[in-house]
């Protein structure tokens, strides 16, 4: 049955938790590299992480309501104590909303101790890593986590691998829209340059994802549907897929786009002093890359809960 608000939950969860798993990841990619430094400069990275951090805790909290209740064939407000302890401790993915749980508080704490000591960098090795664990358990609300044996495992890891590579490329488009948002003035040359550097440098990095994307990808539907074609072409789980795979497809258009023209022209034009068209069309480009990963997981929302043959 269509249920509009669980599909807006999940899509809600893959956000966040993506953004949550994105920023440290490159705030801590990004100090490391004096150049790149500069770009994320003045960014409130704390006030993002602790809003994400205590937004994805409600979202876990209401997914284990949502997910009993369904389980149930009850109303959500029927759902009673001893009905989401069943679900909590008797079924994997309570199991991991309970871990999903636990690490984002800790990451509250981690960020929070961090903060009371005004070192924000400090905080992202571990913060990216415990919210790269709460994304990954995310696995266990879709397919990945369905498998048995040494096949299941391996479904189950390129799950992960999915998850991760997937909130490391999305989180990097916003970051990027960001920045180009805030760097509307054409006149502050130097914060220009240092937007097109981090842009730049994204190109090994964004490589990475991709190819991680590709192969796990691969892997996760052959497992799941035995290589079958038909399923790919006859069922509404298939129809689905190949519609992400073609918004994927437009993402990798505009990535290598970028890569390629786009962020290439702003650097000459920066050297000759007159980068706001360049800055503008790139500025459009983004936009229509951050709209298309946004699309991706409006219909990842959905795959998750339909059968794939």
């Amino acid at each position: 049955m269509f249920d509009l608000s669980a599909y807006a939950l999940r899509f809600l969860e893959y956000l966040v938790l993506m953004v949550l798993f994105g920023v440290p990841l490159f705030g801590w990619y990004g100090s490391r590299r004096p150049a790149l430094a500069d770009a994320l400069a003045g960014w409130p990275f704390m006030g993002v992480l602790l809003v994400s951090a205590a937004v994805g805790l409600v979202l876990t909290g209401a997914d284990v309501v949502f997910k009993t209740a369904g389980i149930m064939g009850m109303p959500v407000a029927d759902v009673d104590r001893e009905s989401l302890g069943w679900y909590l401790f008797e079924t994997s993915a309570g199991r991991a909303a309970m871990a999903r749980g636990a690490l984002l508080i800790a990451m509250v704490c981690v960020l929070g101790w961090h903060r009371r000591r005004g070192k924000v960098e400090s905080a992202f090795p571990l913060a990216a890593t415990l919210a790269g664990g709460a994304l990954a358990s995310l696995a266990w609300n879709g397919h990945a986590a369905a498998g048995e044996g040494v096949a299941g495992a391996v479904r189950l890891a390129a799950g992960f691998i999915h998850l991760l590579a997937a909130g490391g490329w999305i989180a990097a488009v916003l970051m990027f829209l960001g920045m180009l948002l805030r760097d509307k003035e054409p006149s502050d040359i130097g914060r220009l340059r240092s937007t097109h550097d981090f842009l730049h440098g994204f190109s090994t990095l964004g490589t990475i994802f991709v190819a991680a994307l590709v192969l796990s990808g691969i892997a996760h539907y052959g497992d799941l549907t035995a290589w079958s074609l038909s399923a790919l072409l006859q069922s509404t789980y298939g129809n689905l897929l190949l519609f992400k795979l073609s918004l994927f497809g437009g993402m990798l258009v505009l990535g290598a786009l970028h890569r390629w023209t786009l962020v290439p022209r702003l650097g000459r034009a920066l050297s000759s002093g007159d980068p706001a068209r360049q800055v503008r069309v790139l500025r459009q480009s983004v936009t229509a890359e951050a709209a298309l990963a946004i699309l991706i997981l409006i219909v990842v929302s959905v795959l998750g809960t339909l059968s794939p043959v």
